[in-house]
């Protein structure tokens, strides 16, 4: 696709509109893209720009205009995820349509266009699809600039405007002229605002993710799906920074390379809808059975929703087997990565499983102890333990007690909860017997004859008589 250039303008304008608490981030969105435009962004990796502003440290913070600019890429770096802004410094000197760099000038024009009356720095950027190729901010040199914090003044504050103008390199675009009230860097309006609003970082985020691998990265961390009490959740994540493990399947038969994992276990029989609308990437989804990531059967994908209009965004509808595990995959086409939101929905056509709300835990006895395992499950009708994966006669009741356990009972127990809709297994305990301790040993001997030991010095002095009397003896 041939490269677009989108001028982006930050104007000067008195006053604020006041703030509210929702968010009202807006995006510089693929205009190509009739259903679901997403936002333009720069691949994971780094952009490098070049400041070319000037190098004199004589501004009221004691900066330099380009280390006033570096200070506003640095603030952006630190919130985002898959994505960092890496800085270099030239020579001042204008900016060129026709070179590769992102470059941060003073101008007089904006490439040959004037500057109009309120306009204090324009963003351009080229793109190619959904991906950003270069940037550069053109600062009005007929302004007087500056840089300072808090409320303003005559001169205009350079780093607050740069905090602003990286935001529109970075994908995000004013939502106060969307028709959002909000405190944001991002508004169209320089205010006493001169830092980054929490607005203006989930924005960012919502399409570079924050810092840090995924919780849901693997299959086997997949997060567990919780139904609201009409069948229904929606629920945020990213897959930005996430990874493909080895053996995982291609889901919608496309390569990724980003996947995310939920886990949902179907409470009875019914269908099932999952879509990824609101996400802020080109999405693929993928449901599948089984117990490892190598091994799995695939039960439904999808790619895009629709080829007309085109909505990038994925979604999948399947009848649920009741007690079933499922396992919800979520990664970008071609990698991509970003926000995403997965909105489930599940219609119950047959009685509901049981529910265990409380599980068994694992205990550690000594031999000739008792102990017990308990589950707590709202609506089961039967119960049946488990011992190493064999049924226990007798076992079943919502608790199994062993009055007088031998190193014969250590092991894994489990049971299995049922009604008329079908069973389910509870997680796990383990039972670890312990030998009891050794009797201690008996105190030594205090009385009695025989025995070694030491003569006391009475003894000594008998003998030593004895020796007398017997000298005596022998002389007469």
């Amino acid at each position: 696709m041939k490269n677009k250039t989108l001028p982006l303008v930050l104007c000067v304008l008195a006053g604020l509109l006041a703030a509210i608490s929702a968010w009202s981030f807006t995006y510089i969105t693929d205009q190509r893209d009739s259903g679901t435009p997403l936002p333009l962004k720069w691949p994971p990796g780094s952009v490098a720009i070049q400041i070319k502003l000037g190098s004199t440290a004589n501004l009221s913070d004691g900066t330099s205009f380009n280390t006033s600019a570096q200070a506003a890429a640095q603030m952006w770096n630190t919130h985002l995820g898959n994505l960092q802004i890496t800085t270099s410094f030239a020579p001042e000197g204008p900016a060129s349509e026709s070179n590769t760099l992102n470059e941060l000038v003073f101008a007089s024009d904006i490439f040959g266009k004037a500057f109009d009356g309120n306009t204090v720095a324009v963003t351009t950027v080229w793109s190619r699809g959904n991906e950003r190729t270069r940037a550069d901010i053109l600062y009005n040199s007929a302004r007087t600039w500056d840089s300072y914090d808090g409320p303003t003044r005559s001169a205009i504050d350079l780093q607050r405007v740069t905090l602003h103008e990286l935001g529109h390199l970075l994908g995000l675009d004013h939502p106060d002229e969307a028709g959002q009230s909000v405190q944001a860097i991002m508004n169209s309006r320089i205010s006493s605002l001169d830092s980054l609003a929490s607005d203006d970082i989930t924005g960012a985020q919502n399409i570079y993710g924050p810092a840090g691998q995924p919780a849901n990265d693997s299959f086997v961390n997949a997060a567990i799906i919780t139904l609201s009490p009409n069948n229904t959740a929606t629920l945020g994540g990213y897959n930005t920074n996430a990874t493909k493990q080895a053996g995982e399947p291609n889901h919608a038969d496309n390569a990724g390379g980003r996947s995310v994992w939920w886990r949902w276990t179907a409470p009875a029989a019914g269908p099932v809808t999952i879509d990824l609308r609101g996400s802020y990437f080109d999405t693929t989804l993928g449901v599948y059975t089984g117990t490892a990531v190598n091994s799995l059967t695939a039960i439904a994908s999808n790619d895009d929703l629709s080829a007309s209009p085109h909505i990038q965004a994925s979604s999948v509808t399947f009848n649920a087997v009741a007690g079933t595990n499922y396992f919800i995959a979520v990664d970008g086409f071609d990698a991509d990565c970003a926000g995403l939101t997965l909105n489930f929905s599940f219609s119950p056509t047959g009685p509901l499983l049981p529910v265990i709300t409380s599980q068994p835990v694992s205990a550690t006895v000594t031999t000739g102890g008792s102990v017990s395992f308990s589950v707590t499950a709202t609506g089961a009708t039967g119960y049946q333990w488990t011992f190493n994966g064999g049924n226990i006669g007798g076992a079943t009741g919502a608790t199994h007690t062993i009055s007088s356990v031998t190193a014969a009972n250590a092991g894994s127990y489990r049971v299995i909860v049922s009604n008329a809709a079908g069973s389910l297994s509870s997680d796990t305990a383990t039972l670890t017997v312990n030998a009891p301790p050794a009797p201690p040993a008996p105190p030594p001997s205090s009385g009695g004859g025989g025995g070694g030991g030491a003569p006391s010095f009475w003894f000594y002095g008998a003998l030593s008589l004895l020796g007398l009397a017997r000298l005596l003896l022998s002389r007469r």
